[in-house]
């Protein structure tokens, strides 16, 4: 039997965004990994040009049930959305869209965001909030200046792969309040909504002022978790 695979997200990503289709996820975090390193090795000679960045999907009844990497709803509708923006190698499998859980959103966003400093010298506190619930983890991005706090133990095309990645779940955690989901799931839909954060949706050279940005993003993104936390059901991923 033929790997059933999808490419998903923007169209001008540096690497292949592939979500193959499974059975079931294997419940240890290390089988998952070598089951990617498994489906990469295996279509790397048809999907030669890029990178590939391997996840694994669930899908019942035309919708994604289980994912390894990231949200169902989230991952549902990015394969949806962004199916026609590369060439197929197979029948679009997500019959529909489905309601997007905002709330899981902030959980998994605000996750994100804090892992990437828990190698600089806030990782005390940062470890600390990622053992915590939401409000904890709060309070720690609270403290994070990105003219300041910036000290990544990483080379410089990491650097900016990793504010590429903050300035996409800021963004698109936006999009989901500011009505424009549908183009959340590629840069150029984000930068056409949020033009302030271009450089780092891009991997480009940026300024003070463009870190000047990102804190006012943080700040807006930290509003928007404060005005919803009190109703939340769950403070934990």
């Amino acid at each position: 039997m033929k790997t059933e695979f999808q490419l998903f997200g923007s169209e001008d990503s540096i690497d292949y965004d592939v979500m193959i289709f499974v059975e079931t996820i294997p419940e240890k975090i290390d089988d998952c990994h070598t089951l990617c390193k498994n489906f990469s090795k295996e279509l790397s000679t048809l999907l030669s040009e890029k990178p590939l960045n391997i996840n694994l999907a669930v899908v019942e009844n035309g919708n994604v049930v289980k994912v390894f990497k990231g949200t169902a709803d989230e991952v549902n509708n990015a394969l949806f959305y962004t199916y026609n923006l590369h060439s197929q190698h197979f029948p679009k499998k997500i019959a529909s869209l489905v309601e997007r859980n905002a709330d899981q959103k902030f959980l998994r966003a605000t996750r994100v965001l804090l892992s990437f400093f828990s190698r600089t010298k806030l990782r005390s506190k940062v470890k600390e909030a990622l053992r915590g619930d939401l409000r904890e983890k709060v309070l720690v991005l609270k403290e994070i200046d990105f003219l300041k706090d910036v000290d990544f133990p990483v080379e410089k095309n990491e650097v900016k792969g990793i504010y590429k990645t903050i300035a996409f779940q800021m963004s698109q955690t936006f999009s989901l309040f500011d009505g424009y989901e549908a183009e959340s799931y590629t840069k150029k839909g984000l930068i056409k909504n949020y033009s302030e954060l271009k450089p780092f949706l891009n991997r480009e050279e940026f300024t003070d002022m463009d870190l000047e940005n990102l804190n006012r993003s943080k700040i807006k993104f930290l509003e928007l978790i404060e005005a919803r936390i009190d109703k939340m059901q769950k403070l934990r991923e």
